[in-house]
């Protein structure tokens, strides 16, 4: 069993390794440490759900990057494929904004572009990703090209999934708010170096900005509805929210990169400027549950009526996951009106049990 830190190392050498010629390391790293908390220790985590994530993942990258006008490279070697394949698709439905709409996912053409996806997944950075290393993270069964054994008929015969060794989930799980930085670091910096020709490219913050940040106007879309749902308060103080509230990602973003609506919440800047990106303590856990069980018609209307993500069930199983297999020692955020603002979270241990129980 491989221990967390050293493990921590390992992935940490692979983004120092700049000879792969398309960011699809950090996109596989980044979609694995977001999936692997909706799986349990021991079930196969499939190719697909890794597709899907790093669909996301690309999605926003794949507009025309600001004063240029061009999509960004992500290979040295002409476009990555996987870039072009969610331009393709972009193109021919006519979606330009940096979210996936929901009935993006509900045409035939993105069954299609998850199924290539997948196959370039499996081919190439998924075998490839431990080299220089023996396996660490993942095992798998089928054939691929570095070996001479490749055939899309013979993974279409496997199982399509990974493996995770022993101890690699909770690693992630406990890891990845710590990893996250250095993998989405790598990938700016990887883009920035593939795109010299444009001209902020020497302007990290810029590349930041346009590849992992959703546009500045993006939570208004549902700031309205979500401040109607929770009666114009606070979900953490219950004040009565102005026009300083601000949008909130309850398990924080970090931690799994949820964009859902059921894991969004509406915030006074006080409250989400000391919360940042630490849990929350089981008062506020209690509330969003309730919020989200309450309100969950509300929520799904929203989603539809502004293309907002939702997963009522993905958003749980992070939940879950978060509160339940990280260390005991991982701060949460007990209030501004709390004697002590941060507890741990083995002090509450039995009672997120209580509240995250399943059905």
């Amino acid at each position: 069993m491989t221990e967390p830190l050293v493990l921590g190392e390992k992935i940490l050498s692979l983004l120092e390794d700049s000879s792969r010629s398309a960011t699809y390391k950090p996109a596989l790293l980044l979609a694995l440490i977001d999936r692997v908390s909706e799986f349990e220790e021991g079930e196969p985590i499939q190719v697909r759900s890794l597709a899907d994530r790093v669909i996301e993942l690309y999605w926003q990258q794949t507009r025309p990057y600001p004063g240029a006008n061009v999509v960004l490279r992500q290979s040295n070697r002409g476009q990555a494929e996987i870039v072009t394949r969610i331009c393709e698709f972009r193109e021919s439905l006519g979606f330009g904004g940096s979210l996936i709409p929901t009935k993006a996912r509900d045409s035939k053409q993105w069954d299609r572009l998850v199924d290539a996806v997948e196959k370039k997944l499996a081919q190439e950075p998924i075998p490839r990703l431990h080299v220089p290393f023996e396996p660490f993270l993942y095992e798998f069964d089928w054939g691929w090209a570095g070996k001479g054994k490749w055939s899309a008929r013979a993974y279409a015969g496997s199982n399509r999934a990974i493996r995770l060794l022993p101890g690699v989930r909770d690693s992630l799980i406990s890891l990845g708010p710590l990893l996250r930085p250095f993998i989405v670091r790598s990938w700016i910096e990887k883009a920035a170096n593939l795109n010299g020709h444009i001209d902020a490219a020497d302007a990290m913050v810029h590349f930041e900005r346009f590849m992992f940040r959703p546009e500045r106007e993006a939570p208004s879309k549902v700031r309205e509805g979500l401040l109607d749902i929770q009666q114009g308060r606070c979900i953490y103080c219950l004040g009565r929210l102005g026009a300083g509230n601000e949008v909130d990602h309850f398990v924080p973003w970090s931690f799994s990169g949820d964009d859902g609506l059921d894991n969004l919440v509406i915030a006074c800047h006080p409250c989400n400027n000391r919360k940042r990106a630490t849990l929350a303590g089981p008062e506020f856990l209690e509330a969003i549950l309730e919020r989200n069980d309450l309100w969950q018609a509300d929520l799904t209307a929203l989603s539809q009526e502004r293309s907002w993500p939702k997963n009522e069930d993905r958003t749980m199983k992070i939940t879950r996951s978060a509160y339940l297999h990280s260390p005991a020692e991982k701060p949460v955020w007990m209030g501004r009106a709390a004697p002590e603002q941060f507890a741990s979270v083995g002090q509450f241990e039995a009672e997120f049990q209580r509240l995250l129980a399943g059905p």
